[in-house]
């Protein structure tokens, strides 16, 4: 776990990091049960918009973004890209190909 101390951060980001560091949270949505969507959105400075689609699809967040998210929770960044790859969706192989 990355102990930095992060001076005017919601103290909600700590929370979430221990919650993610400890496996208590399992999936990117589960965040927001710990700290509202709005804090998490200023945080990597994106609209509304944007950032509700990128919790429907996180594999769409960048690295930076995951990073910033990261950096603020207090936590290694590779433990938020793991949690966006639970979205990942196996690939489909379509009728009549052989896969390679």
């Amino acid at each position: 776990m990355v102990k930095e101390h992060q001076l005017n951060k919601d103290p909600r980001f700590a929370v979430v990091g221990h919650f993610i560091h400890n496996g208590q949270i399992k999936s990117f949505d589960e965040i927001f049960k710990y700290i509202p969507k709005s804090t998490v959105r200023l945080e990597i400075k994106t609209n509304n918009d944007r950032f509700t689609r990128l919790i429907n699809h996180p594999l769409q967040f960048k690295i930076l973004e995951l990073s910033k998210i990261a950096k603020a929770c207090g936590i290694e960044t590779k433990l938020l890209i793991n949690l966006a790859l639970l979205h990942e969706e196996p690939k489909k192989h379509k009728p009549g190909k052989k896969a390679k």
